[in-house]
């Protein structure tokens, strides 16, 4: 049994395993402090969080720190890879009533970065949660193995990421009603649900996606944009050549032809 720790925070449950039961309170630890410090940069839910700043300003540019320009950098990333399906503007803040009519209505795309100062159309509330927190677990899973040179797994809600040593028998990952998976040291995997399951499987019946990638942002970030295309997720995923299992509803599982090559002995699960 690999040493873990378990707890709840920012509305995910957050996993820390390593191969050194000593160096199980320091991991954890470094979990703690890097959730704090991106908490302080772009957790909505905090009064004090920076990106507020950004939210407020409504057309001006604002400086800011080196830390959420990496933040909203990433996130932007993540929307040009995905094609917008994985966008940081918050649809459900913004009131469509404060725009004037005349003015196209604001996109990803209309997001300026430049060195520390950000540019945020008006009528446009920036909501980066679900980028800044896969990026977490690359982060602390590379930090940690580093500093305390044993294996690291991180886990936030359902992102997930290895660094340093391998157990014996593997990182084992349960994403599925089937056997574990065995995945590989220094690589990350993230899975994705249907938010809402659509009417006569409009979504092409998906019950979720999982993706294995180098890092934990792109495995989000493409896990998420597979389940937006319902039906032809996993031609998406095979023409982007990811390692990726697809779960229907119905019982049925399929893979890309990547994900047998990536998985040891083959496993599909």
């Amino acid at each position: 049994m690999v040493p873990s720790m378990q707890w709840h925070t920012w509305g995910s449950e957050v996993e820390i395993q390593v191969t050194e039961g000593a160096a199980l309170d320091a991991a954890a630890d470094i979990a703690a402090a890097t959730l704090t410090d991106v908490r302080a940069a772009c957790d909505l839910t905090r009064g004090d969080a920076e990106i507020h700043a950004v939210n407020l300003s409504q057309g001006m540019p604002v400086k800011i720190s080196r830390r959420l320009t990496a933040l909203i950098r990433a996130a932007l990333w993540a929307a040009r890879m995905t094609g917008g399906a994985v966008d940081p503007l918050s649809h459900d803040t913004a009131d469509p009533r404060r725009v004037p009519p005349i003015h196209p209505e604001s996109t990803f795309e209309d997001v300026r970065l430049d060195c520390d100062t950000v540019f945020a159309p008006f009528g446009v509330y920036l909501d980066i949660t679900g980028t800044a927190k896969a990026g977490i677990a690359d982060r602390v899973a590379h930090t940690a193995a580093g500093a305390l040179e044993c294996g690291v797994l991180m886990r936030i809600g359902d992102t997930i990421s290895t660094a340093g040593h391998c157990p014996i028998g593997g990182w084992q990952v349960e994403i599925g009603a089937g056997a574990p998976i065995e995945v590989l040291t220094g690589k990350a995997l993230s899975s994705a649900r249907p938010a809402v399951r659509a009417e006569w499987d409009a979504d092409g019946g998906l019950d979720g996606v999982t993706v294995i990638t180098e890092d934990s942002l792109w495995a989000y970030a493409a896990a998420a944009a597979a389940v937006s295309r319902g039906v032809a997720a996993l031609r998406w995923l095979d023409e982007n050549e990811l390692a990726a299992r697809v779960a229907y509803r119905r019982g049925a599982v399929r893979t890309t032809d990547a994900w047998a090559h990536l998985l040891p002995h083959g496993h599909v699960a």
